[in-house]
């Protein structure tokens, strides 16, 4: 089970895209999804990779992505569907509202 670390700043956050956003919302189900994501990958390094995978594939193609690349892209698809159907009914609300993942460096 994944235990916070007190004081760990991560690399990246996720944001919420959406109107009326309640602070629970802002606080609990935003950690809810990283921690969601980060269970199905891994440590932060790896979330990293992973997403950035993905990000490259959505610009150039997966014909320009090694294996490796491919399976880290994979993983994150996987990841993200898989924390969005299970904390997005925890929204307030969720037909309007969006997770955002950004890289803070």
């Amino acid at each position: 089970m994944f235990e916070p670390t007190p004081h760990r700043e991560h690399p990246y956050t996720i944001r919420l895209e959406g109107s009326d956003l309640s602070i629970r919302d802002l606080m609990e189900v935003r950690f809810t999804f990283l921690r969601l994501l980060e269970q199905h990958i891994g440590a932060p390094p790896r979330v990293i990779k992973c997403y950035r995978a993905w990000s490259s594939q959505l610009e150039s193609g997966a014909e320009t992505l090694s294996e490796t690349q491919k399976a880290h892209a994979r993983v994150w698809r996987e990841a993200w569907d898989h924390a969005t159907e299970r904390a997005a009914p925890l929204l307030s609300r969720p037909h309007a509202t969006a997770f955002q993942f950004e890289l803070l460096k």
